[in-house]
């Protein structure tokens, strides 16, 4: 079958790519808590810098229309001690609504409801406010990877537009787990492409339902799993781009630093990064040349 046609807000979308926006808050920590009131400002100094619209108000306006669904796509495997804190991707949607987007159009999302809902978000389905539900097995099919036949989430489908939210993770198969590994999420047969990860992550992230549909990739580094997924670095980051494969490459900058802070080689975490990420440069899915990726520094107090 063919892929379910976009409505497309009739809105100016800038889009550079190979720019990433790295923003730091000496604030956003207070003990154990993050503070959503630095969340925004890292969020408002990040959307201003990537789009070059001054105010927050009118950049988040300037991507996404009052009439779109918006998907938020979060990272909650099961196994995992840490992940896309909840704190980041409701200030967000706060964001959204502030430029014009109706709570109930905003749809945070993940593989399953219970796995959501065990990592600390609020499940929403039908109520007021911000939606928040999982998949649960609701896949359509007509697309293919990798020449075998797979199903796309029916959450995702139903929406104009996505932000990518990913929480920076060590991976055994791809090095790290960021932007384009959080797909795997986003998919009915996961574990059939891990054995060909080099291949299958760029691909599932050209499929024409998830890269017409990512508008913005907000990357979560306010912790780094750098050896296991139930442990984590402190950190106080996030990036954000329209490039998913700059997103990463600039990912992999910042695991390799708080790995090596802490006594560890990241040599083969590189190795097998690099490999997918040129893939996905050779897709035309992004720039993976660290020296041509323009990377733009905020730091906040």
């Amino acid at each position: 079958m063919p892929s379910p046609t976009l409505t497309l807000a009739p809105i100016v979308r800038p889009h550079v790519p190979g720019k990433v926006v790295h923003t730091r808050h000496a604030g956003v920590w207070d003990g154990g808590n993050l503070q959503s009131s630095a969340i925004r400002q890292m969020l408002d100094a990040s959307i201003t810098q990537l789009t070059g619209i001054d105010d927050a108000r009118a950049a988040w306006s300037a991507l996404f229309a009052p009439d779109e669904r918006i998907a938020l796509k979060v990272n909650t495997i099961a196994g995992s001690a840490y992940w896309t804190h909840v704190p980041l991707a409701m200030a967000v949607a706060e964001s959204l609504q502030d430029a014009g987007i109706p709570a109930e159009q905003i749809i945070i999302f993940d593989r399953s409801s219970s796995e959501l809902q065990e990592t600390g978000y609020t499940l929403n389905t039908d109520g007021p406010g911000v939606r928040c539900y999982g998949t649960d097995r609701a896949y359509t099919g007509g697309w293919a990877l990798l020449d075998r036949d797979i199903a796309i989430s029916d959450v995702l489908l139903s929406c104009d537009a996505l932000i990518n939210i990913p929480l920076l993770k060590v991976h055994g198969t791809s090095g790290i787990s960021f932007a384009p590994k959080n797909h795997y999420g986003t998919f009915d047969q996961p574990g059939r492409y891990h054995g060909n990860i080099e291949q299958a992550l760029g691909a599932l992230n050209a499929l024409d339902a998830i890269r017409d549909r990512t508008r913005l990739i907000i990357g979560d580094a306010l912790n780094i799993c750098t050896y296991n997924w139930n442990d984590a670095t402190t950190s106080d980051s996030i990036l954000m781009s329209f490039d998913s494969v700059a997103h990463d490459t600039v990912g992999l900058q910042l695991f390799t630093a708080a790995r090596e802070a802490s006594g560890g080689n990241a040599t083969t975490t590189q190795r097998k990064a690099t490999a997918w990420l040129q893939y996905a440069a050779e897709l035309g899915l992004g720039e993976n040349n660290l020296e041509a990726i323009d990377k733009v520094e905020v730091n906040l107090a």
